[in-house]
């Protein structure tokens, strides 16, 4: 619907259907970021649903990644707009395709909570109020929120944010896309990490401090202007950020077990989604008079340092791992 608006010549006419076009394809990401944690856990085991999860969470980021690389190069004008239009819905049908052929569920269960899964059921509002009432998966959740919205808020600003300090647009682009590379090799790293050795806790614990001190750093070396530094610490934090990726949307199952993971993580994108407007707004916000972040870049390490209270007393065992552990003890 995009592509066909720069057909339109009523510029009102093309707006709207463009409009309409965002829109849809709008609803239908929050299913697919919904997606990671029920198809890990109907096709995974448990050596396998973290890197599965890692999976599926970061390739809206590589697609993300991908995209501010292609499209500037394909659109370099208004009158090139519609062939960056055309590729796009291009690449995103081809994506779609495989859909049609993936089969409901794999012959065999791959573990036994994905085969007692309509067993143990709860309704739509039952597994709600099991979440509301359920202090670690809340600790959870709003970690969860406040990471993934600090993180699309800071890169969202950041060109903002180096820029009074004589650090270009482009070279601004290049730390933003630091921050997402190491990010997706960190993922990648800790998804393998808990498949391996189940320590999602120790991972959270260690981590999210880290973060709420690199958030820190970053507030004081970007005063120095010394961009080798702070592509360092754009680095580490994306790093450390997309690492608790794999690890939250596990944790929110594991302790939530065993209500719905489409229903768990689906609140866990919504909080993230939320909470980073929010943290965007006031950001904006605190916007210094002469157009620096000082006053944001320290509202952001205010928000991120306290989490590692909230983390320290999480502390709920991993239930979907316990129960696959005392199924397969009793049938052995």
């Amino acid at each position: 619907m995009r592509y066909f608006s720069s057909f339109v010549n009523d510029p009102t006419g093309r707006l709207a259907l463009a409009i309409i076009g965002q829109t849809i394809c709008a609803i239908g990401q929050p299913f697919i970021l919904n997606v990671c944690t029920p198809y890990a856990a109907l096709w995974f085991s448990a050596d396998g649903r973290g890197t599965a999860s890692m999976v599926g969470g970061i390739t809206n980021s590589i697609g993300m990644a991908i995209a501010s690389l292609i499209i500037p190069a394909i659109v370099t004008d208004a009158s090139s707009m519609n062939l960056g239009f055309l590729v796009i819905a291009c690449v995103t049908t081809g994506c779609a395709l495989p859909v049609f052929f993936i089969p409901k569920k794999p012959k065999t269960p791959p573990s036994y909570s994905a085969s007692s899964k309509n067993k143990f059921a709860l309704t739509f509002a039952q597994s709600l109020r099991e979440l509301f009432t359920n202090w670690n998966f809340l600790i959870i959740m709003v970690s969860f929120g406040i990471l993934c919205g600090l993180a699309s808020a800071f890169t969202s600003l950041l060109t903002q944010i180096v820029g009074p300090y004589n650090i270009g647009v482009d070279d601004a682009g290049y730390l933003g896309a630091a921050f997402i590379v190491a990010g997706l090799v960190g993922a990648i790293i800790t998804g393998v990490f808990i498949d391996k050795t189940g320590r999602h806790k120790i991972v959270i614990k260690i981590y999210v401090p880290i973060i709420g001190a690199l958030y820190l750093a970053f507030y004081f070396v970007v005063k120095t202007g010394k961009y080798d530094a702070i592509m360092a610490v754009c680095v580490l934090l994306g790093f450390f950020t997309f690492s608790l990726l794999p690890v939250a949307l596990e944790l929110s199952v594991e302790s939530s077990y065993p209500i719905s993971e489409a229903i768990s993580s689906s609140l866990l994108w919504m909080c993230s989604q939320v909470l980073g407007l929010i943290i965007l707004a006031v950001m904006d916000a605190l916007r210094n008079p002469d157009g620096k972040m000082d006053r944001g870049l320290i509202f952001v390490t205010c928000v991120a340092f306290p989490l590692s209270i909230l983390t320290t007393i999480y502390n709920s065992p991993n239930k979907r791992l316990e129960f696959e552990d005392r199924n397969r003890a009793a049938s052995s």
